[in-house]
């Protein structure tokens, strides 16, 4: 479990069952104890899981609030959760699962479970210690290549809320995006947390008062000699904030202090709403499916939580 965190907790001689840690992620640090706590399984024998304790966690002074935030480790490693508890017998696959809801709720999986078993579209995982990343992707929008095509790694990342890209994919979204709406009544404002956003005549409830008037956004994702599409309609990169404004829940990479080293396209939580994404480390597989993630998939999960 140590061996699988980067930097090789130090466990003090005095004290060998207390070990330090100290992790950086992007630019950010996290140090702490590694910690304990007991699971239990329905069937199984009660085990201890161990997860870290942070005491410190440091980003840059000029940083907003992490645009991650990831809470349970999921990741790919030794010490994640689904990785332990196969290690420990309560679950014999590593697989994970959920299903986020854009009206609010949303269902997660852990270990044993059937996927959905039609429609699923599946791509290998590339090989990595640390994240999901299905390979190397190209971002269209109305199906037409944005200027350049560049490709960039595509990673999954739940923990994220939005979707960030590398400077030069946003800048040329951006320009497309307000080309489509030359012709529309919406105006073009700053958002509180985002900071491109459009007003209407009227405050927006939801992206489906106004989801029409964007084009549809896809990924292009090429895994050895084939390819496989990842299909982003507005309600899947548009939020609607609280007086009303919609907003872009796409955002620069290189203009936020956490993410500006990062030089992939990372899909966050706004983009993969109503898709039923799945990881299935056992088989080196990353599928996702659209689903009606506010209602209840009965998938005879060993751990299945609604969120």
């Amino acid at each position: 479990m140590r061996r699988d965190i980067p930097g090789i907790p130090e466990c003090s001689r005095k004290d060998p069952h207390r070990c330090h840690y100290e992790i950086k992620y992007v630019t950010g640090k996290s140090e702490g104890d590694l910690a304990t706590d007991i699971i239990s399984v329905i069937g199984k024998d009660k085990k201890n899981i161990a997860f870290g304790c942070g005491y410190n966690q440091e980003e840059p002074a000029d940083a907003p609030p992490s645009s991650v935030d990831g809470i349970l480790g999921l990741a790919t490693g030794k010490a994640g959760f689904a990785a332990q508890l196969k290690g420990l017998k309560m679950i014999t696959e590593n697989v994970i699962g959920h299903c986020l809801s854009s009206k609010g709720k949303g269902v997660l999986y852990v270990g044993d479970f059937n996927p959905p078993s039609r429609g699923v579209t599946w791509v290998p995982m590339r090989e990595s210690l640390f994240y999901y990343s299905p390979g190397l992707a190209e971002l269209f929008i109305d199906k037409q290549p944005i200027r350049g095509n560049p490709t960039f790694e595509a990673v999954f990342d739940s923990g994220t809320t939005y979707t960030f890209v590398p400077a030069q994919i946003y800048n040329e979204l951006v320009s497309k995006v307000r080309g489509t709406l030359s012709e529309s009544s919406l105006v073009e404002v700053k958002g509180r947390a985002l900071p491109l956003c459009w007003k209407g005549k009227r405050p927006f409830r939801s992206v489906n008062d106004v989801k029409n008037q964007f084009k549809a956004l896809s990924l292009k994702i090429t895994h050895a000699s084939s390819t496989s599409n990842l299909d982003i309609p507005p309600q899947n990169y548009l939020i609607v904030e609280e007086d009303g404004k919609t907003c872009l829940a796409i955002r620069d990479a290189s203009s936020d202090p956490v993410m500006k080293e990062l030089n992939f396209i990372l899909i966050g939580a706004v983009t993969m709403q109503d898709l039923f994404v799945i990881y299935n480390n056992e088989s080196k597989q990353l599928g996702w499916v659209r689903a009606q993630c506010d209602k209840a998939q009965e998938l005879e999960s060993v751990i299945d939580s609604r969120l």
